[in-house]
C-alpha cells in the first residue's frame, strides 16, 4: 500500500502544477484585460484628439463618423464579452490583429521583428550576470574576512540601490561620447542588415551587431551581477559555511578551493538557478528603458512606441505572451526542482 502511494506522488504533484499554472495563467489574462480596458484613452481617442489640435476636425458631427470608422477599421468596436472572446481566440491563434504603430503590419509580425534582438541581448546578459554575480558571491562568502571580499561587498552595496538605466546613462557619456568606442545606439548599421551568401558580409554582420549590442549588455551585467545576483549567493554562502558538513571538511584540512566546488557551489546554485529562470522568464517584457537609451530595436522598444499611441493590439499581445511564458516557466522551474534538488525529492 505504501509502496502504491509513493508511486501516485508524483502523478499527484504533477496534477497540482498543472492546476495551479493553469489558474495563474487565466486569472493573469484576465487582470490584463481588465487593465487595458480601464485605461482612460484609446488609440483611437487619441488619434481623434491630434486631429483636433491640428484643425482637420472642427465639428462633433466629424468626430463621430470618424471615431465610427477608426473603430471599425481597427477591430475595436462590438462590446466588452465580444473583446473578451476576442482575446482568447488571438491568444490561442497568434492573430493579435493590425498594429497601429506601423498599420497595416500585423502585431505578430512585429513582435517576430523585435524578439530576436530582445532574447539576444536580455538571455546572455541574465546568464553572464546569474554567472558572474553568483561566482563572486560564493567566494566572498567563504572568505569574507579577506579584503576582496570586502571590497565585493562594498561595491555590490553601492550599485545595488542604482537604477539600471543611469549607470546607462553613464556608460554612454564615458564610451559613446567621451571616448567613442561604441555606438550610440541602434541594433545594427551593415547594409544590408541580414545575412546573405557572402562570408565576408556574414562576418562583418555579426561583429557589428555584437559591437552595437555591447553597450547595452554592460549596462545589464555590471549592475546585476554586483546586485541581487551578488547578494543573494553571497547571503546563502554565508549561511552554508557554518553547516557542520562544511566546517568538518575544513577541519579535515580541505582546501578551500575544492570546499567552494564541492560543497557550496552545488548547494548555492540550486537557489540561484530558481533567480536565474525567473529572470529569463521576464524576457519578453525586454529592458524596457535599456532599450530606449540605447534605440535597441527589441521588445521593450517595441513597447515604448505601442504606450505612445496606446496601441491595443500591441500592447495585449506583448502582455498575454509575457503572461504566458512567466507562467510556463514558473511551471516548467517546478517540475525540475525536485529533479535537480534531492531535498525536495525526499521531503
Amino acid at each position: 500500500m505504501g509502496d502504491a502511494y509513493e508511486g501516485m506522488a508524483p502523478l499527484k504533484f504533477f496534477v497540482q502544477r498543472v492546476l495551479a499554472a493553469g489558474l495563474n495563467l487565466f486569472l493573469g489574462i484576465n487582470l490584463i484585460f481588465i487593465i487595458l480596458r480601464l485605461a482612460p484613452l484609446s488609440s483611437v481617442e487619441l488619434r481623434l484628439q491630434q486631429a483636433y489640435q491640428v484643425g482637420i476636425l472642427r465639428y462633433p458631427e466629424e468626430a463621430e463618423r470618424l471615431r465610427s470608422s477608426w473603430l471599425s477599421f481597427y477591430g475595436l468596436e462590438g462590446d466588452l464579452w465580444l473583446h473578451y472572446i476576442e482575446m482568447w481566440r488571438r491568444l490561442f491563434t497568434f492573430d493579435f490583429g493590425p498594429s497601429l504603430v506601423s498599420f497595416p503590419t500585423p502585431v505578430s509580425v512585429l513582435i517576430l521583428r523585435a524578439l530576436p534582438w530582445t532574447i539576444g541581448l536580455l538571455s546572455l546578459s541574465i546568464f553572464v550576470s546569474w554567472l558572474i554575480g553568483t561566482l563572486m558571491g560564493i567566494f566572498s562568502g567563504s572568505m569574507s574576512s579577506r579584503g576582496l571580499s570586502k571590497l565585493l561587498l562594498g561595491l555590490s552595496s553601492v550599485l545595488y540601490p542604482i537604477p539600471y538605466y543611469l549607470f546607462g546613462l553613464v556608460l554612454i557619456f564615458l564610451f559613446a561620447y567621451l571616448v567613442p568606442i561604441f555606438p550610440l545606439g541602434g541594433g545594427v548599421s551593415v547594409v544590408p542588415p541580414h545575412l546573405t551568401g557572402d562570408l565576408l558580409h556574414n562576418l562583418a554582420l555579426i561583429l557589428n551587431i555584437l559591437h552595437h549590442a555591447s553597450l547595452p549588455a554592460l549596462s545589464l551585467i555590471i549592475p546585476s551581477s554586483l546586485g541581487w545576483f551578488f547578494l543573494s549567493a553571497y547571503s546563502a554562502t554565508r549561511v552554508k559555511v557554518t553547516e557542520d558538513h562544511v566546517i568538518f571538511t575544513r577541519l579535515m584540512g580541505v582546501r578551500e578551493s575544492e570546499i567552494r566546488r564541492r560543497h557550496l557551489w552545488g548547494e548555492v546554485s540550486l537557489a540561484q538557478i530558481t533567480l536565474l529562470t525567473l529572470y529569463m522568464s521576464q524576457i519578453l517584457g525586454g529592458a524596457l528603458i535599456t532599450e530606449i537609451l540605447f534605440a535597441y530595436p527589441g521588445l521593450g522598444y517595441l513597447i515604448y512606441r505601442a504606450i505612445a499611441v496606446f496601441d491595443y493590439n500591441l500592447l495585449a499581445a506583448v502582455a498575454l505572451l509575457s503572461c504566458f511564458v512567466v507562467t510556463l516557466s514558473v511551471f516548467i522551474l517546478d517540475l525540475l526542482t525536485p529533479v535537480i534538488d534531492p531535498r525536495v525529492r525526499h521531503s
